[in-house]
């Protein structure tokens, strides 16, 4: 029983006691009693409001160690406040989490584009997904706090309906019957407040420290670029690249070997495109050294860095864009 109910209880009761009294001695009346209920109700609304805005003091601790600084805080409450938590009449981060995953998806792919200007496209999907999926999202989260601060309700619409909780109305507006309320986990709460952070950063303080945010906290980790290139038949592909570069088509050599007719024999090759070594391999047979060697030469390929690159997101101004220059991107196929 909570403080407000208590004090309904005490005055109904010294009410009762009043009214019973009122008959020999009319102390109070029936309407003076019913002015003092509406005050006491709306006292009540008042601090039911006050205790809704209350933010957190873990809230605080989070925002100091992201270094967020927030103009508003009621917006990063609103951030770690998922759409399917039903405790409170309150805003969610349901607007904030699409422009949050937007911008992610500008700026990473921004950055993975200019860094690794020869990475085919589906290459550059599996990195953006490394840097910012959902998985990821969800141990960054972790890393820095969230679980402790999100809000979200793991609870179906019948599991609510068992709870005596409210469960959301058809939208007349719209005209469509709501959707059930999927059963949502701790991991996919805390991706979803993560990408409302940023959405929120992006509205409160600009896009220039929403970018700031990802470069800081998600690009600066590392991804193996190699796990995310898959490479099936290597010497078909270094062919057919040779063959679009305009360069000799490419050719393994046997380097060096050792105990060959024993149990465990050992093969370097290398391949070669004229007289530049592109790649080189080693195994247990030539032709598993040969396989390695050709992987090993369009891995070169591909994750050919590019240096000192400026990112046109940081153009904000006529000055910087004059001076720009942009840099150069290859485009290598999806498939070769």
């Amino acid at each position: 029983m909570n403080l407000i109910t208590r004090r309904r209880i005490l005055f109904t009761n010294n009410l009762l006691i009043t009214k019973h009294f009122s008959r020999k001695n009319s102390s109070l009346s029936t309407k003076d009693a019913e002015d003092t209920i509406d005050t006491i109700n709306t006292e009540d609304t008042k601090d039911t409001k006050n205790t809704k805005e209350k933010i957190p003091s873990t809230l605080y601790s989070l925002s100091a160690r992201l270094n967020l600084n927030f103009a508003n805080q009621n917006l990063l409450l609103q951030a770690v406040t998922h759409k399917n938590f039903h405790e409170n009449d309150l805003l969610t981060n349901e607007g904030l989490q699409v422009l949050g995953n937007h911008a992610l998806g500008l700026y990473v792919t921004e950055y993975l584009h200019l860094k690794y200007p020869l990475l085919p496209l589906p290459c550059i999907q599996q990195a953006i997904t490394a840097y910012c999926g959902h998985l990821t999202l969800t141990v960054i989260g972790q890393e820095v706090g969230l679980q402790y601060v999100v809000r979200w309700n793991n609870f179906t619409d019948e599991e609510l309906f068992l709870q005596g909780k409210e469960i959301p109305k058809k939208n007349k507006s719209v005209g469509k019957s709501r959707e059930p309320v999927q059963r949502i986990t701790q991991g996919t709460a805390i991706s979803h407040a993560l990408k409302a952070i940023v959405g929120a950063l992006y509205i409160d303080k600009g896009p220039q420290s929403a970018r700031q945010f990802i470069h800081d906290h998600i690009l600066s980790r590392d991804v193996n670029m190699q796990d995310v290139i898959e490479i099936r038949e290597p010497k078909r592909e270094l062919s057919a690249l040779m063959k679009r570069l305009k360069r000799p088509s490419p050719i393994s050599r046997l380097k060096s070997e050792t105990g060959r007719l024993s149990y465990a024999p050992a093969f370097v090759v290398g391949v070669y495109s004229g007289t530049e070594q592109l790649g080189e391999g080693f195994g247990s047979s030539v032709k598993m050294a040969e396989f390695r060697a050709g992987k090993n030469a369009l891995l070169q390929y591909y994750l050919k860095e590019a240096r000192d690159f400026t990112l046109p997101s940081i153009i904000d101004s006529h000055e910087k864009q004059a001076t720009y220059i942009p840099t150069k991107v290859g485009d290598t196929p999806p498939r070769l």
